[in-house]
């Protein structure tokens, strides 16, 4: 996958995720605000008239007649907006005493005027108004009247068959809601663009400093590749160099065969044919090309010293390898090199990190 695509992927699901969660926590967060101001109004309303009510039942308690309170109560409330709440007074039998349009005062509400469905049942609001009880709930009116519901309470005045009534229009809330979500909706898609813009700053910050870390990785495993293929190319060098001098006259010193013992017989071993030779418990073992293996009463320490130090290399206290036998060498560890030989040796061949540079000199020799 390209860069540039993985950077548009990675923008659209940071994107779609933080999306989908704002959605969801819009829709939370506004029937959550939809409920609280419903009953935030509900509960505005109930203590608006119980306060109004007892002041009447005070007026009323202080001798002031009647038709007095009626009538302050109007001045009070005349020409209030009935567009979004307003308060209004009837009687037990259902007729306005009080409204903030006068032109409405003396009217009756029949039985058809509108439903009440409240904290007890659903029922016509002339009947609520009739049994005199202090409640809350919604008011509904007919399709043909064009009127939305309201949220009403009603608190009937101690001594007196008037029942105040707290109106607040539905219609009017839901538009304060719809404004207040529209405000949350662009609210919630700033908020969306400011955390995918940071996000997607941050992931691709991260993902730079890992690209930086993964090339100076790739840098370094290049390295040890071409320092291995010149190893290699070395090894070829030896061994070409060995294959062309095989009849050149060595050393005086250097051994061109070894003697071993089984049981009654004497073999001698041609050290060309020597793959390596092998230290395992205390015991001298020779690996030839030939698959055949014998034993040696003597140490690494001493061949050593009398086989053809350019054919021949102490690997490390356990192994003897002859160049010709040499296939592959390997990086191995840290610092270290691994030997591969033909005929395949059962056991690693270790290059220690300490000989690793002297290794490579007899290579280039």
């Amino acid at each position: 996958m390209g860069r540039v695509k993985l950077y548009i992927y990675t923008f659209a699901v940071i994107a779609i995720v933080s999306l989908v969660v704002a959605i969801g926590a819009l829709r939370f967060y506004y029937t959550n605000s939809c409920e609280a101001l419903l009953k935030q109004k509900t509960e505005s309303g109930q203590r608006e008239i119980r306060e109004l009510g007892i002041l009447l039942e005070q007026q009323l308690q202080a001798g002031i007649p009647s038709v007095k309170v009626i009538e302050n109560l109007q001045q009070s409330i005349q020409n209030t907006d009935v567009q979004s709440e307003f308060v209004c007074m009837y009687n037990t039998k259902g007729i306005e005493l009080c409204h903030p349009n006068p032109s409405l005062i003396g009217t009756k509400i029949d039985a058809g005027n509108s439903n009440f469905s409240g904290s007890d049942k659903k029922q016509s609001f002339q009947k609520l108004l009739n049994s005199g009880k202090l409640t809350s709930g919604i008011r509904t009116f007919p399709k043909n009247t064009n009127r939305s519901s309201e949220i009403v309470s009603v608190y009937p005045v101690r001594g007196t068959e008037w029942m105040l009534a707290s109106h607040a229009n539905v219609k009017v809330i839901q538009t304060q809601l719809d404004n207040l979500y529209q405000k949350f909706w662009i609210g919630t898609l700033i908020l969306v663009i400011i955390i995918t813009g940071i996000c997607f700053w941050l992931i691709r910050l991260i993902y730079r400093k890992h690209e930086q870390q993964m090339e100076l990785k790739i840098s370094g495993l290049n390295e040890e590749v071409n320092n291995l293929s010149m190893l290699n190319r070395q090894l070829e060098n030896k061994q070409q160099q060995a294959t062309e001098n095989s009849n050149i006259q060595k050393e005086e010193n250097a051994r061109k065969r070894l003697i071993t013992y089984l049981k009654d017989e004497i073999i001698t071993i041609d050290t060309e044919d020597i793959t390596y030779i092998i230290l395992i418990e205390n015991t001298v073992s020779v690996f030839t090309f030939q698959h055949k293996t014998y034993s040696l009463n003597t140490s690494l320490d001493d061949l050593m010293k009398e086989l053809d130090s350019e054919i021949f290399y102490r690997a490390n206290r356990q192994f003897i390898v002859n160049i010709n036998a040499i296939e592959n060498i390997w990086i191995y560890g840290r610092n270290q090199l691994r030997i591969d030989t033909k005929p395949k040796c059962p056991e690693p061949i270790i290059i220690s990190k300490n000989k690793v540079s002297e290794f490579k000199k007899w290579l280039d020799k």
